[in-house]
């Protein structure tokens, strides 16, 4: 009976043999009164970097930092239960690393030797992943609370979990009074009930992310006052638990400002439209002045001066011969002048017969003035006759006029086109040039091309005008006209 006792014995010691040097966390044994390591199993001698030889010269000391051995030495004095409750340590990689571990130990008596064994855990990993995640999460607390945007989460039923202090601000009302109510508060009560159908529908719909209705939400503050919101809703799954998180942005003074901006842009058109319509019954007037008064008065002083040449033929001093050969010089040069400015102020042709009989007469009489430079208008014989209202053809013609009078004063050009197309119902008119274009930047030189005059006098009929360099450099300025609808 005591041989088959022993026997058992013997096969329960081998296979606790078998367990400490086969397990796969590292596993030490020491003297509780000497703190000298008695043994070491193989994962232990991987985790630490020591020999199994050397494991055996060692004391618990080297296993620990320094900076840790008294506390470790006040840890060993305490009752079982009270060190059971320390769990977490650092301990020491023989290359002098530190390793975060867990520790589990139990006594026992090996031959009349008070030991200890201990099993170790090496949760070095476990904690730096755990050290990133709190980083991460208070990086991503810091950036939610110093975000002036809203950002509130709820579940599938509308209940706040989360209210930044960027909604607290927004919405007038502070998180503890928020969470655990229901989203639609902070919305006029017109909209609730669209809201929430739209939320079930979102949720429904698993779909990560989209924006929340036209860009644009309505907010309510505590106050009762509505706000324009601009807002993001993202759908994401924490655990098991499904949420909606909401961004939200208040635009209320963006808004504001842009229904000014677009009054404001709505008075300048009409101004510019008003002054356009004026300039072009003032320029109407003082040319049909110039032509009924002041062409009349210089040429009935041609016809007087002729006259007077006439009767004192061959009567009149060799000075007196020179000084009317001045002043009938002066005559023909006011005659011409008057010509030209009744020519700038009204083009000729243009109400009789059109855009494209204009442009013709106005490009052959500056080919005259420049007769260094190719000036040349392309129009399809079915454009030709065409006609369009009176003033986008007098709007294409003065910007085709200020081009090409640009293009010769300003680009150092040498060849100017000027192309006319269109239908019934659109017109295209582009002028291009081969001087040396716009500025760095694409920006007009001070003074050059006058684009703000150009984009307000199409304006004003509803037309628009681009000026930008020319495929093959220079500058082109186009403009497009087509009716409301």
């Amino acid at each position: 009976m005591d041989l088959q006792f022993d026997d058992a014995l013997n096969r329960l010691q081998t296979s606790y043999q078998l367990l400490f040097e086969r397990n796969p966390l590292p596993m030490l044994v020491y003297d509780v009164d000497t703190l000298r390591l008695l043994a070491a199993n193989q994962a232990a001698v991987t985790c630490y970097g020591h020999s199994a030889e050397a494991f055996a010269e060692l004391h618990l000391s080297d296993l620990h930092h320094q900076d840790d051995w008294p506390q470790v030495q006040v840890h060993l004095q305490l009752p079982a239960d009270a060190r059971a409750a320390q769990r977490l340590w650092r301990h020491q990689h023989r290359d002098g690393n530190l390793i975060d571990v867990e520790i589990d130990t139990e006594d026992l008596d090996l031959d009349g030797t008070r030991a200890r064994i201990v099993l170790v855990r090496d949760v070095t990993q476990r904690r730096l992943l755990e050290q990133e995640a709190r980083t991460e999460h208070e990086m991503l607390s810091a950036v939610v609370n110093a975000s002036h945007d809203a950002i509130i989460s709820t579940d599938v039923q509308g209940c706040i979990r989360t209210f930044s202090p960027g909604a607290e601000r927004m919405f007038g009302v502070g998180r503890a009074d928020m969470e655990g109510r229901s989203v639609d508060l902070l919305l006029p009560e017109r909209f609730r009930a669209a809201h929430a159908q739209h939320r079930r529908h979102f949720a429904e719909a698993k779909s990560p992310s989209r924006m929340m209705g036209l860009r644009l939400v309505k907010g309510l503050r505590a106050d009762g006052q509505e706000m324009d919101l601009e807002g993001t809703i993202t759908q994401v799954n924490i655990g098991d638990a499904q949420l909606l998180i909401t961004t939200l942005r208040d635009v209320t003074a963006d808004m504001r400002a842009e229904v000014e901006r677009q009054e404001s842009r709505s008075q300048l058109s009409e101004l510019a439209n008003k002054l356009m319509t004026q300039e072009k019954e003032l320029i109407k007037r003082i040319a049909q002045a110039m032509h009924d008064q002041l062409g009349q008065t210089v040429a009935a002083m041609r016809m007087v001066h002729e006259t007077i040449a006439v009767l004192q033929k061959d009567q009149v001093s060799p000075q007196i011969a020179r000084l009317d050969q001045q002043l009938s010089a002066l005559i023909q040069q006011a005659n011409r002048q008057v010509r030209q400015v009744l020519i700038e102020l009204h083009p000729p042709l243009l109400d009789e017969h059109g855009l494209a009989a204009a442009l013709d007469n106005e490009l052959r009489n500056r080919a005259l003035t420049h007769m260094g430079m190719h000036i040349a208008l392309e129009v399809e014989p079915n454009v030709a006759a065409m006609r369009w209202p009176s003033a986008v053809e007098y709007t294409a013609f003065m910007i085709a006029r200020e081009a090409v009078e640009n293009a010769l004063r300003h680009a150092d050009a040498t060849s100017v086109a000027v192309q006319l197309l269109g239908g019934p119902l659109s017109l295209e008119l582009v002028v291009r040039d081969n001087g040396v274009g716009l500025s760095s930047g694409g920006k007009p030189r001070a003074g050059h091309l006058g684009i703000a005059g150009m984009v307000e006098r199409a304006r004003s009929v509803g037309a628009s005008v681009e000026v930008g360099p020319g495929d093959g450099g220079g500058t082109r300025v186009c403009l497009r006209w087509k009716p409301s609808p």
